[in-house]
């Protein structure tokens, strides 16, 4: 049917109640015979032989309206040489006009032999042969012809049934303009209802046509199954992602190409489809490549059903996940393992022991770190120590018998997780025979390295709410082993390990914003004094805090603190700065050109800012380096990283003097004299203090006093507090002295 065809308003259907009896019961006859005759153009041609043989015309010719806009003649009847008009074709407008220019005969359309016939000369027809009453009023004249539109419901023109040359040589009577209405209607139905089912099946062959070449094409595997899981038919996506010849994979099953440990969930599914309980069903499942290896499949499955609800046919589509899998599954590990040595991760013991808490189970907690694994970062690099770290673990994870898990917590740190153990016993035995393990050097780089193990230990239980609590407190056993030397293993204890307290957090609060805002923090200047002629020659600044709350605070009452959270670096600073202006200010100094010893932690060295401090606090307070001495531990620099020692050079170079504090209280004490620029070694307390009773002090600091003047190197003796320990050390040969003796610490003011 031409979209673009013209629209007439159709006429109503005729009223055949007039007929007589003998043409009605024709009518039926032929009507009937239309019923039974299913393709249009057998209808057509039937109505145009019975406008012929019932209606008596001469001749009769159905014109179609084509889809491409031409009206072909589809159907003729009469004379034998009518035939000669089927197939041909007319415009659609010419028909148009000539049905515009007709005179209205009802629905029917006459044009008479007087009218233009230019107009009907543009279409095809057939003229009759003269009539014998051309004459008559009433009579029909050859050039004389009948029309009778086909209209669809919609009032669109279909096609045109024309008529020729009645063989009563009179125009058409009633009876026959009637039944020739209703012949028309009727093929303007067998008409509009062929080109319905020409688009339907258009629609239809379209829409399999694009089903099949998406089902064909698609990237996704794709197959139809029967009810009983038979594939039926399978596209080349799936032929490809299960590795079957396409002939042995229409001869299984869907489960038969399913994982043995799936199989059941998917009957269920499937069964549930057949059922009518669902029409479709997704899950994730593991499918059977041919060659053995598994292949995770997204598989949806549906059913078609015809208009009775019956199954018509069920589609399976698995898209290919397999990749997608294995990218969830590493995300998974990497976030419970750690990437370095693969073992479990903080996280991942965490849910471990929360699951022995949840289940009422105790479980033994062993926290692990290696010894002065600085030593081995900073000398050789971070990537030998991973290696060290690497070697570690594997080490580790032999010595530890089955059911143990070990994890890595962070930098040198590890857990090993003793689910069911609560004896303390067993699980000392356990960190000992990972201590054992480490008796052999490591081998790192083709270097043997000796390594050793801080272990803290703790049970956890059902009295715990959270595994952070179980693993804090075998952490604090793991700080007081460091305290007390290394590679050492200690059991938790509640009296000794104490965690942060609100206290003690609402102190660093309160610290830092001293630091900040620059009050409460005073510096004290305690005397060093010439053991010769009792004279100061310098002083030590130590730092107190005019606390809000809690008043005067010693060292030892927040320093620790500072050290723990990183503060001890800018109060460092701090002190450095407030100093040096301090030692130009003459109510310390009287005037004269005294120096100022100053304390730097540990934590200040390595990072690049320890020479730019100093210079900046000289220039401050107008000093010469000479003025200034900077007093470091003897442990500091004994973990003292290249870098720092390298700092610490640089700043003898400044003309600062470097004082070695602590003296004989860590290890290595002979080579840092030798490779350090040390100028002055303070003899730590705990000799001083019984020197007057003890032979074994006594003959250590005179060792040391003895030591340092051989490599010109002045010494100071710390904790002088009685008469008898000055008179002692000064006997001995030491330089200077300090102590509540010679001079308590006081403020500037």
């Amino acid at each position: 049917m031409c979209e673009t065809a013209m629209m007439v308003s159709p006429m109503p259907l005729p009223k055949v109640s007039g007929l007589r009896r003998s043409w009605l019961e024709r009518l039926l006859d032929v009507v009937r015979e239309l019923g039974t005759t299913g393709e249009v153009d057998q209808i057509l041609n039937r109505i145009a032989v019975a406008a012929v043989e019932f209606l008596e015309f001469g001749a009769a010719a159905i014109n179609v309206v084509e889809p491409d806009g031409e009206v072909v003649v589809r159907a003729v009847a009469g004379p034998p040489d009518i035939a000669q008009l089927l197939g041909r074709s007319s415009s659609l407008r010419s028909w148009q006009e000539l049905l515009e220019a007709a005179e209205p005969w009802g629905s029917l359309r006459f044009f008479g032999h007087q009218q233009d016939r230019r107009v009907i000369g543009r279409i095809a027809t057939w003229t009759s042969a003269a009539s014998s009453r051309e004459g008559r009023p009433d009579g029909w004249h050859p050039e004389d012809s009948l029309f009778a539109p086909l209209f669809a419901p919609d009032g669109t023109l279909l096609g045109v049934l024309s008529v020729d040359q009645p063989a009563s040589g009179l125009l058409p009577n009633s009876e026959q303009r009637t039944v020739l209405e209703l012949f028309a209607s009727q093929a303007a139905v067998a008409i509009a209802e062929s080109r319905a089912r020409d688009r339907a099946e258009a629609r239809r062959w379209e829409a399999e046509h694009r089903w099949q070449v998406t089902f064909e094409r698609s990237p996704i595997g794709a197959a139809i199954v029967g009810q009983d899981g038979e594939l039926l038919q399978v596209n080349d996506s799936l032929v490809e992602m299960l590795g079957y010849p396409r002939e042995e994979l229409l001869r299984l099953r869907l489960s038969q190409l399913t994982h043995p440990d799936d199989i059941d969930e998917g009957t269920a599914l499937f069964n549930e489809l057949l059922d009518g309980t669902r029409d479709s069903y997704e899950n994730q499942k593991r499918l059977v490549h041919a060659d053995g290896h598994v292949v995770f499949g997204l598989l949806h499955v549906g059913v078609i059903r015809n208009s009775t609800g019956a199954i018509q046919s069920i589609v399976a589509q698995i898209n290919d996940v397999t990749q997608r899998k294995h990218a969830e599954d590493r995300l998974a590990h990497r976030a419970m393992h750690d990437p370095l040595t693969e073992l479990p991760n903080r996280t991942m013991l965490q849910e471990l022991l929360a699951g022995y808490l949840d289940a009422g189970r105790p479980a033994g907690v062993l926290y692990c770190d290696l010894d002065r694994f600085k030593i081995v970062n900073d000398s050789l690099g971070h990537e030998a120590g991973d290696e060290l770290l690497l070697v570690l673990s594997h080490r580790l994870r032999d010595a530890l018998p089955a059911g143990i898990t070990l994890g890595r917590v962070g930098g040198d740190e590890f857990v090993a997780l003793a689910p069911g153990e609560d004896d303390p016993r067993r699980l000392y035995a356990l960190a000992q025979r990972m201590t054992t393990a480490l008796e052999q050097p490591l081998v790192v780089r083709g270097h043997l390295h000796t390594a050793s193990l801080s272990i803290g230990i703790t049970v956890g239980g059902p009295g715990y709410d959270h595994p952070d609590e179980v693993l804090r407190e075998a952490d604090l056993a793991l700080l007081r082993a460091k305290r007390r030397g290394r590679a050492r293993i200690e059991m938790y204890d509640p009296t000794q390990d104490k965690p942060v307290t609100v206290h003690e957090l609402e102190l660093e609060h309160s610290l830092r914003s001293a630091l900040a805002e620059d009050r409460g923090l005073v510096p004290y200047f305690q005397p060093i004094v010439g053991l010769l002629d009792n004279v100061a020659v310098g002083y030590e600044a130590l730092v107190r805090w005019e606390h809000a709350e809690q008043g005067l605070l010693d060292p030892d009452g927040f320093l620790p603190m500072a050290e723990q959270t990183g503060l001890i670096v800018p109060l460092g600073w701090w002190m450095l700065a407030t100093c040096c202006k301090a030692a130009g200010d003459a109510r310390l100094t009287g005037g004269s050109a005294q120096w100022v010893a100053v304390n730097a932690s540990g934590s200040q060295l390595g990072r690049g800012q320890l020479v730019p401090e100093i210079r900046r606090g000289l220039e401050l307070g107008g000093l010469t380096p000479d003025r200034l001495h900077l007093e470091i531990t003897e442990s500091a620099l004994v973990e003292a990283s290249p870098a720092a020692i390298r700092e610490v050079h640089e700043v003898a170079d400044l003309g600062v003097k470097i004082a070695l504090d602590d003296f004989g209280t860590g290890y290595s004490s002979l080579s840092l004299l030798r490779n350090l620029p040390v100028s002055t070694v303070k003899i730590d307390r705990s000799f001083v203090a019984p020197i007057a009773t003890d032979r074994n002090a006594r003959a250590i600091v005179r060792a040391v006093i003895g030591l340092c003047q051989e490599l010109n190197i002045r010494t100071v003796a710390e904790g002088i507090e009685t008469q008898e320990q000055l008179t002692s050390v000064r006997a001995l040969g030491c330089c200077q002295g300090q102590g509540y003796l010679l001079g308590r610490p006081m403020p500037l003011s």
